[in-house]
């Protein structure tokens, strides 16, 4: 799990952390981190989040997940 202190506080009041455990932040070198979440709930549709720019992305395997963030050239293969 990676530390929520390094995410801005503006950022942090908007993450539902109450049902979302944050898994991973990506650093794009401006002020607005990729935040993927795993859902903490064992009914959940869709296990797993990313934030974006104030937008919510849903996937249900963490595989959906890498693959998407590879798409949008924010994690490199190699």
């Amino acid at each position: 799990m990676e530390d929520i202190e390094k995410l801005p506080k503006r950022l942090l009041k908007n993450l539902d952390l109450e049902n979302f455990e944050v898994f991973h932040i990506i650093s794009l070198g401006d002020s607005n981190p990729v935040v993927v979440m795993r859902d903490k709930r064992s009914d959940a549709k869709a296990h797993w989040c990313i934030q974006y720019r104030g937008s919510g992305y849903y996937f249900q395997t963490l595989n959906e997940v890498i693959h998407y963030c590879i798409a949008r050239k924010w994690v490199k293969t190699s």
